[in-house]
């Protein structure tokens, strides 16, 4: 019997034999539903998707309180300190964060915005990109920068472009890209998540290497860890891509029938556990950037949900992006906070509080390599082609805006 034909059994339905199938389409793609389960699931030798979980049946705000601690049970004081916190922020203010341009030391994003409104972010964003590459490569020193700004007072997130893992143990380290699906195919990395009978494949070569990756990227959190730093942990972002066209290889799609989301799912838990109790890590956040409901991981591995938004209808109007903070909102019945974990033009804060539109934090993008105050499309901060500096200082003075010397204190970074 079929996984579809059980679960219309159990529903009293007509038999499988004559009744019309029922299905759940996630990006253009229908799929099974599952006859148990809450999530995607592998029955019978085929992929499905449990009803609930299907992104047409999420209709409806979260109505609880949410989640009182993260889903970590043994996150750490300061961590804990933080996440509570975090959620008493949000739904009163936003927190201003800004993206460090982690591939060009010399450039200080938090500096320049400094330089502009007068006032410091207090959440600041680095990535493990260039981690693993060898020689003098700019970027391998977020680790440190980010212990520098923890001293200083304000909040720290990673995210991580996550080169192919194939690559990382070899002479051709620094050629190792992140793209599945650039034009150009000398950008792109045909690495897959290895996946077999509905689990990943622990016989793969592929396995093996997504683990030393996480191994390497451990031992830079580990070194925030000692230095009492927590961590908003912001892994396989913008996972779904384009409605599922992933742009990077942990949202490729595939051609083997495993669902590309159900493929990114089992890497996050996957992810979770060996950073958790495989390496010992409490220091962590975990902030999930899916970008799609039907790719969200588990109440029991999230604690916050966020949105990347690159809006070109904008035309610095500076909307607060309503409709994709609820949309958000309804991935999951838990309440979990929701942040705009990447922006180009800044949404305004009385736009925000008259849509009820409450971004835990916003954290527009870094700059090219350019001299500060170049206006270009690739200046997410410096110049005005997004943000003109009168805005920025409208959002960087409004009182529900929370810069560096607006934070607490969460316990003492060493």
């Amino acid at each position: 019997m079929s996984a579809l034909a059980g679960w219309a059994g159990l529903a009293g339905a007509t038999p499988a034999a004559t009744a019309a199938p029922e299905t759940c389409t996630v990006n253009g793609k229908a799929w099974a539903l599952c006859a148990r389960g809450d999530g995607w699931g592998f029955e019978q030798g085929a992929y499905c998707i449990a009803r609930s979980f299907c992104p047409a049946s999420r209709d409806s705000l979260p109505a609880g309180t949410g989640r009182a601690a993260p889903v970590d049970a043994q996150a750490d004081r300061t961590t804990r300190e933080t996440y509570a916190w975090l959620r008493g922020t949000w739904g009163r203010a936003i927190i201003a964060g800004q993206s460090d341009l982690t591939w060009k030391d010399a450039i200080d994003m938090a500096g320049r915005v400094h330089a502009d409104t007068g006032r410091y972010p207090a959440l600041m964003g680095y990535d493990f990109m260039n981690y693993g590459m060898t020689g003098a490569v700019d970027g391998q020193r977020q680790t440190e920068e980010a212990i520098g700004w923890a001293r200083r007072g304000g909040l720290v997130a990673f995210s991580w472009h996550w080169r192919d893992p194939s690559l990382l143990r070899t002479a051709s380290v620094n050629r190792a890209n992140f793209y599945a699906r650039e034009p150009d195919p000398n950008k792109n990395t045909s690495f897959t998540i290895p996946v077999a009978q509905g689990a990943l494949d622990r016989n793969s070569p592929a396995l093996r290497q997504i683990d030393d990756g996480i191994d390497l990227v451990a031992a830079e959190l580990k070194k925030l860890a000692g230095a009492g730093v927590t961590v908003l942990w912001r892994p396989l972002h913008e996972a779904s891509g384009n409605d599922g066209d992933g742009w990077f290889w942990w949202g490729r799609q595939r051609t083997d029938g495993v669902p590309q989301a159900y493929a990114n799912i089992l890497l996050w838990r996957h992810m979770y556990d060996r950073l958790v109790n495989v390496h010992g890590l409490h220091n962590l956040i975990w902030v999930w950037n899916g970008q799609d409901p039907a790719w969200y991981p588990g109440d029991d591995v999230v604690d916050i949900i966020s949105w990347d938004i690159y809006d070109d209808t904008d035309n610095k109007t500076y909307g607060s992006q309503a409709r994709t903070y609820l949309k958000a909102r309804k991935t999951t019945a838990d309440n979990k906070p929701v942040a705009l974990s990447e922006n180009s033009y800044i949404p305004d804060p009385d736009k925000i509080a008259a849509d009820g539109a409450w971004w835990l934090w916003f954290m527009t993008w870094n700059d090219r390599d350019t001299p500060a105050g170049v206006t270009a499309r690739e200046n997410f901060w410096t110049g005005e082609y997004y943000n003109t500096n009168a805005h920025k200082r409208k959002v960087y003075g409004d009182p529900r805006v929370i810069t560096l010397e607006r934070l607490p204190r969460f316990g003492a970074p060493r």
